[in-house]
């Protein structure tokens, strides 16, 4: 009886309805959500009942009330809120960040970067799950290998020796030079000029000072200036020295020292020494003899320093010309060390960590060193939307949804990070209640179609008395 089936069909319009400020609820609730994507709630009428034909064919039907269509997830990027926790991320346009449960290799997907490290400094999530990358290489910063679980226990910085320093002094012009057949003896000033310092590092990242004397040995026959130079380092720090006492390094094993530059009773140089620097009438570096030296530790291995002066006009040490005025010079005024630049380190262990906005996770280390060592993966369905939403802002796969393609972020279509950012609810609050107060009058309309009903039905019930 069609009476009866108003009852059933205003009965479909209050359980569809009362879903609907379920789902509303459940955004509102969510407001405050890392990563929340709000829901929509889409309606669609129920299969009609056929009451009969006409002669002309058609049909007249009534409907059977409605039901819960779909209910969809509305994508849209969140706002990105600041903070001040490193390994706090927000993904800028597609992906997900991708997880795995310790417990049982679960993986989970997520739009909540808010990560934090346990106590084995594997990076997680508030539940414990791992977060999944590439590891990279240090050097190149290229991701390798195969996506795995993203962890920063036991780095180091191991030490590394010096190879090269490049020191760039500036030599007085006017330096008068020292008497002929003044021998160079580094535990007395008044056999050079100037003493410059500069502290290296064995391969046990230990430091060691090591003094760089010049002397001016004169003018050779074109009037170009002619300095001898001469490393040394305390004599305890090297084989065959005594500590407290200076010792002069020489080249390869056998310690070579360098030979002095000629200098003839006029004054005038007339053979350039093995470890000696020939400057122009610009100041320039034109001839660059230095050859590298080779540091007998007592406690490390032995480190093989190249002294790099400049880029010599001529003849240079590292075969590489140029100016000549890109490092030491000769110029008019007093002795200076405008810059000593070296490499090498000693040990350190990791002390901070920052992220880019290609997800790549840097670690800075207490020795000063920076290296790359992970990038996030970033996880794309082919349908994210039936995803399975299992609480605690992740989402896992379904047999609806796709195979995952996990990707690095700004490739192949793949949104970029944000550092130091949290994505936030996209949920709509004045949006929402504009809904609330739409299914709010639904629900009340289909109540009155009940409530008709039933004193329709009361009528009839009349008509037997």
């Amino acid at each position: 009886m069609g009476i009866y089936n108003a009852l059933f069909t205003g009965a479909s319009g209050l359980s569809s309805f009362g879903e609907a400020v379920r789902v509303i609820g459940d955004n509102i609730a969510n407001v405050n959500s890392l990563g929340f994507k709000s829901q929509n709630i889409v309606f669609s009428d129920v299969l009609s009942q056929t009451l009969g034909v006409t002669r002309s064919n058609i049909a007249n039907q009534v409907g059977n009330g409605v039901r819960i269509g779909a209910i969809t997830r509305d994508g849209a990027q969140g706002s990105v809120q600041s903070t001040t926790n490193p390994t706090d991320m927000a993904i800028n346009g597609n992906g997900l960040f991708a997880l795995r449960d310790p417990a049982s290799s679960q993986l989970s997907y997520t739009r909540a970067g808010a990560f934090i490290l346990d106590k084995d400094s594997n990076l997680i999530d508030g539940q414990g799950n791992v977060v999944q990358g590439w590891a990279t290489d240090p050097v190149t910063g290229i991701a390798v290998g195969n996506v795995r679980d993203i962890t920063f226990a036991n780095l180091a910085a191991q030490a590394q020796a010096t190879t090269t320093v490049d020191p760039s002094l500036s030599l007085d012009s006017n330096a008068v030079p020292l008497a002929t057949g003044t021998v160079f003896d580094p535990a007395d000033p008044a056999t050079y000029h100037y003493k410059a310092e500069v502290n290296i590092f064995d391969s046990l990242g230990k430091t060691h000072a090591v003094s760089i004397q010049m002397t001016k040995m004169g003018l050779d026959a074109t009037g170009n200036a002619v300095w001898d130079w001469h490393a040394t380092v305390d004599g305890g720090d090297v084989t065959g020295g005594t500590a407290g006492t200076p010792k002069e390094i020489g080249v390869g094993a056998g310690q070579t020292l360098p030979t002095a530059s000629t200098v003839n009773v006029s004054g005038v140089v007339t053979a350039v020494g093995t470890q000696s620097l020939v400057f122009g009438a610009n100041g320039e570096l034109v001839t660059e003899a230095s050859p590298s030296l080779t540091f007998l530790w007592t406690n490390a291995t032995p480190s093989l320093v190249a002294m790099n002066y400049g880029n010599a006009t001529t003849t240079d040490a590292q075969a590489v010309t140029g100016t000549g005025l890109d490092g030491t010079v000769q110029m008019a005024g007093s002795f200076a060390t405008r810059q000593m630049v070296r490499d090498g380190f000693t040990s350190g262990f990791l002390d901070k960590l920052e992220t880019d906005s290609s997800g790549t996770i840097f670690g800075v280390f207490t020795n000063g060193q920076r290296r790359s060592l992970y990038q996030v993966a970033l996880a794309k369905f082919p349908n994210e939307d039936v995803l399975n939403h299992v609480g605690n802002n992740l989402l896992q796969e379904t047999i609806a949804s796709g195979t995952p393609v996990l990707e690095k972020p700004g490739n192949g279509g793949m949104g970029t990070i944000a550092p130091f950012g949290l994505e936030q609810s996209n949920v709509d609050l004045a949006n929402e209640f504009v809904k609330l107060i739409v299914v709010q009058r639904g629900y009340e309309a289909n109540s009155k179609t009940i409530l008709t009903t039933d004193q329709m039905l009361q009528s009839l019930m009349q008509v037997k008395r």
